[in-house]
């Protein structure tokens, strides 16, 4: 169950700490009256919201194949 699990969670914060990260450098560059900066914080709710969708459905298709999801 963790393998599965935590394979999940550690993809998901490795991809949310770099899209943190990306958005606070163009934080400091631009700052927030730049139009490319908002346009980056969208691309980057984009990013997580389908990631996170992928990841649940890739953690339940393996799930289901695990002994403790059948129990």
């Amino acid at each position: 169950m963790w393998a599965v699990t935590g394979w999940a969670a550690a993809t998901w914060l490795r991809v949310t700490l770099a899209l943190a990260i990306t958005l606070g450098v163009l934080w400091l560059l631009l700052g927030t009256g730049s139009g490319w900066f908002w346009a980056a914080v969208l691309g980057a709710g984009l990013v997580e919201y389908r990631m996170t969708r992928a990841l649940a459905a890739e953690w339940g298709t393996e799930a289901r194949y695990s002994w403790w999801w059948t129990r």
